[in-house]
């Protein structure tokens, strides 16, 4: 069976974010249901602004060559942005401006199932983030999933008992694993893709 690996990324400077939770909780379920999971808190994405050609000098061991190189493995991606004046927040849109040096296995992330969330504290600029994170995931070439979510007043399912846990968490958490499972079940189509490629070039 082909193992999928799922990179998820907290666009949140803040210790112990809403962002990072709700990031490491899908994370959670990702592994669960039998894929790999990487998580890259807003701490790790302290990147210079973006310049072609700044991850190549970085080198595949420094921080931003290391951040290129999972993008280009990953089979699926999630991506979890607080919502910063109606929109994502600078440090995610920079980060993922790096994946203007993906071009070999793929372009950009072509082909790649996106999940996207958005976090804040009211409908309006959660729907406006939700839409930036969807909109930014097709320029990469990327295919967001069907369902996006947004959540706020979040949790982390280990804090509080089950019957503790408000509606709108519930609901915002019952939506994630809908998107998951989108994520995942492209996500194994295309690590049984690369697979057969990887074989195909050894003969």
């Amino acid at each position: 069976m082909d193992t999928p690996s799922i990179v998820l990324v907290s666009g949140s400077l803040r210790a112990d974010s809403t962002s990072d939770r709700v990031a490491r909780w899908c994370a959670r379920q990702c592994r669960q249901q039998g894929a790999e999971a990487r998580v890259f808190t807003g701490a790790e994405l302290q990147f210079p602004f973006y310049r072609p050609g700044l991850s190549e000098q970085d080198g595949e061991d420094g921080e931003i060559g290391g951040f290129v190189r999972a993008l280009s493995r990953a089979d699926g991606l999630v991506l979890v942005s607080p919502t910063y004046h109606g929109t994502v927040s600078g440090l995610l849109k920079n980060a993922l401006d790096y994946a203007n040096e993906l071009v070999s296995p793929r372009m950009f992330l072509e082909g790649v199932p996106l999940g996207c969330v958005a976090v804040g504290a009211g409908p309006q600029g959660m729907a406006s983030t939700l839409t930036t994170l969807r909109t930014i995931g097709h320029a990469l070439r990327a295919w967001p999933t069907p369902l996006g979510v947004t959540a706020r007043n979040w949790t982390d399912d280990g804090a509080v008992p089950a019957d503790g846990t408000s509606a709108e968490q519930q609901q915002s958490r019952d939506q994630m694993a809908v998107m998951i499972a989108q994520v995942l079940s492209m996500a194994s189509v295309n690590a049984a893709s690369a697979r057969q490629r990887l074989s195909a070039s050894r003969g």
